[in-house]
């Protein structure tokens, strides 16, 4: 584990201290936190435009559900296959699993299955905030991605993979103080964690989430998942790592 992962690490179990304080927080919070649903629709579609096509697949918790959307439509793998067959006019097929309260592990075993089987031309994984708030250890959460991408890539072919960036959970408007710095802490260390077990493995790529101090504006009433608007920043900025990365090829 490297200098910055471990000096990270140290500060996050330090945060622990905070506990006796924070978790009274938590159980408040999950007794009277408003719960939104899953986005309805279709969690699967085509996009016309030329051939060769472009096969998609996303796996996740709660944010690529649409927790909180309107519709499918609107939120982050149908948004980025818009983007991607835009940008190549090409035909885009794409595919989510997701599910709220997933961690790596359980969507290991709960969400894989879903996905259809085959060759595919890049695979997208959203998780983190689940582990985070379970306190995952940064090794056992780099653990669970690599069974997740080795098990992904036994299904799929040598496929491209990008790990989404932890979002940094202090900056979610619905967690007080401490709480929100001892969950900021964890999600940071995860992120990084990511970040660095991405950079060790073949065709593994870590995408940078931000939020600045403006990233209220991005979340749905309940303070905790990211609004259609946020969806669609989202979206952009991924596609542009794609793009930038040569992902897709031509």
């Amino acid at each position: 584990m490297g200098a910055t992962l471990n000096r990270l690490r140290v500060k996050a179990d330090l945060a622990l201290l905070l506990s006796p304080l924070a978790l009274p927080q938590a159980l408040r919070l999950k007794r009277k936190a408003e719960r939104l649903p899953e986005a309805p629709g279709q969690r699967s579609g085509s996009l016309a435009g030329a051939e060769p096509g472009l096969r998609l697949l996303a796996i996740g918790e709660s944010p690529l559900a649409g927790v909180g959307l309107e519709s499918q439509d609107q939120a982050l793998t149908a948004r980025l296959a818009t983007g991607l067959a835009k940008h190549g006019a090409r035909q885009v097929n794409w595919q989510c699993a997701a599910r709220s309260g997933v961690t790596a592990r359980r969507s290991l075993e709960e969400l894989v299955p879903l996905l259809s089987p085959g060759p595919v031309d890049l695979v997208l994984v959203g998780l983190g905030v689940n582990d985070s708030i379970r306190l995952r250890a940064p090794k056992r959460w780099q653990s669970d991605l690599r069974n997740l991408i080795q098990h992904l890539r036994q299904r799929h072919g040598p496929v491209p993979v990008i790990l989404t960036g932890v979002p940094d959970m202090q900056r979610f408007p619905l967690l007080p103080e401490p709480l929100a710095l001892m969950l900021g802490l964890r999600s940071r260390l995860l992120d990084y964690a990511a970040a660095e077990l991405a950079a060790r493995l073949d065709q593994v790529h870590h995408a940078p989430l931000p939020l600045d101090g403006a990233a209220g504006q991005l979340f749905c009433e309940d303070g905790f998942h990211p609004n259609a608007q946020g969806h669609a920043q989202w979206a952009e900025q991924l596609g542009r790592f794609v793009i930038e990365k040569s992902l897709i090829g031509h």
